[in-house]
């Protein structure tokens, strides 16, 4: 069965995965990407696949083969085209494809972001679920055909699994994750870690000196609407360009079918 990903060519240097960061997201991924990238790692977050766009139509292939069983299931070969260039996965996408990760990339560390199961809810219902009800998105997302209607595209697919991913209620699913993970990680390749623990358990577990500057703490809930907000005014943006355009465009061929009518009209 043909595949997308079988059309990208393999990397020339295939990515030396060394860290698999599997934790949920809203368990401060963000700010532990950030700290990876002080500590001079090259991490991928889905963030990431803004500048490349490219990457979204695979990764939803990817979580198509995972959950909905429509082409074979990724494996190491196919993961290193996605990761080419990085040396950590942190968080979503890689999350949901945790046990294909771990079984593709059998020498890295894993590092599980955790949190309070019951914040963790609260946050999701605040921040995520809250924001995937912007409906109007569907409309002012196609403006955008670079950067937002991709993204778009991909995050209704991702919520469109949730009920794959956690059929007996979110909560569960979280606490199933976690228990998972670890049974399939040896203790000496895997941390539980809460940012607030700071940089001390995370630079031993990877061996690193501990940096001079604080922890970074960003992506709480409010920042995190308000990045929902600033795309969906990026497409609001362009589609009062787009439309002004047009209507310029229509213009200007008015006035020129009308110089070209007969003069004894």
């Amino acid at each position: 069965m043909s595949r997308l990903i079988d059309a990208v060519p393999p990397p020339s240097q295939p990515p030396k995965m060394e860290v698999l960061i599997l934790g949920m997201p809203r368990t401060g991924t963000i700010s532990i990407r950030l700290a990876f990238e002080i500590l001079s790692y090259k991490p991928f977050h889905g963030r990431m696949m803004d500048t490349l766009t490219h990457l979204y139509p695979l990764w939803t292939e990817a979580l198509s083969a995972r959950y909905l069983h429509t082409v074979p299931v990724y494996t190491r070969p196919d993961y290193d085209k996605l990761f080419s260039g990085f040396n950590v996965s942190c968080n979503i996408p890689g999350t949901l494809v945790a046990e294909d990760l771990i079984r593709a990339y059998p020498e890295a560390k894993v590092i599980l972001s955790t949190r309070d199961v019951d914040k963790w809810l609260g946050s999701m219902h605040k921040s995520v679920d809250k924001a995937v009800q912007w409906k109007s998105f569907d409309w002012v997302a196609r403006w955008d055909t670079k950067v937002i209607n991709p993204w778009w595209q991909y995050h209704k697919f991702t919520h469109s699994l949730r009920h794959l991913i956690a059929p007996n209620g979110e909560r569960q699913a979280y606490l199933d994750h976690y228990a998972r993970i670890k049974e399939l990680v040896p203790e000496d390749r895997l941390l539980e870690f809460n940012p607030a623990e700071g940089w001390e358990p995370l630079c031993e577990f990877l061996g690193r000196p501990v940096p001079e500057m604080p922890f970074p703490c960003v992506n709480n809930t409010e920042q995190f609407l308000e990045g929902r907000k600033r795309r969906w005014w990026r497409s609001v943006g362009l589609m009062v360009v787009k439309t002004r355009w047009k209507s310029d465009e229509a213009v200007i061929d008015v006035h020129a079918s009308w110089g070209r009518l007969p003069v004894s009209l």
